[in-house]
């Protein structure tokens, strides 16, 4: 677990570093919004960090998840949702070339690649349908602003899923989809 993180932040500090900033970059912003997708319903706020990299840090209400040697079920309960937290560094690669092609970087859109670390409660703590889990993911994703107060996120990539009760783990295809609502900013 220490290994994880300790990845997940030197990962994300070594990102920082990179890069080259030249006058069509647009730089990130920062902002928070709510989340609808395939992890649940949740609130988001992703900080810049530089002119490439934004964390997503996250939290809200979804499905568990039952881990075991070889397999990953995903269970949702809307009577007994499990919570999750998450963190997710997003390097983002092309937004030069977007601002030279004319195409919109509003919110932060472009490519990216990313580094998912989250955790997921329990649906149900009397339970042994989904259990205390951990879930850490490498992907490549795309983050696309709609309109003037909303955005479009998906990402695909491989990850490794563990049951931290009972200590089964399993290698899993990373796959996330999601429309997010900017909540505006308060002047």
């Amino acid at each position: 677990m220490i290994r994880i993180i300790s990845m997940t932040f030197l990962l994300g500090f070594s990102m920082l570093s990179l890069g080259q900033t030249n006058s069509f970059d647009k730089k990130l912003t920062s902002f928070t919004k709510i989340d609808f997708g395939l992890q649940g319903i949740g609130l988001t706020y992703e900080p810049r960090f530089s002119n490439k990299l934004t964390i997503d840090l996250s939290a809200g209400v979804g499905g568990g998840y039952d881990i075991a040697e070889g397999h990953l079920n995903y269970k949702l309960e809307l009577r007994k949702p499990a919570f999750y937290f998450s963190v997710t560094p997003k390097y983002f690669y092309n937004r030069t070339s977007s601002s030279i092609k004319g195409k919109s970087t509003l919110f932060n859109s472009g490519n990216y690649f990313g580094l998912r670390l989250k955790y997921v409660t329990p649906n149900d703590r009397q339970s042994d349908l989904t259990r205390n889990s951990i879930l850490t993911n490498i992907h490549w994703g795309i983050q696309r602003a709609i309109g003037n107060n909303w955005t479009l996120n998906s990402h695909l990539g491989l990850g490794y899923a563990q049951d931290i009760d009972y200590s089964f783990g399993t290698i899993y295809p990373a796959f996330d989809f999601k429309v997010s609502y900017i909540i505006p900013r308060t002047k």
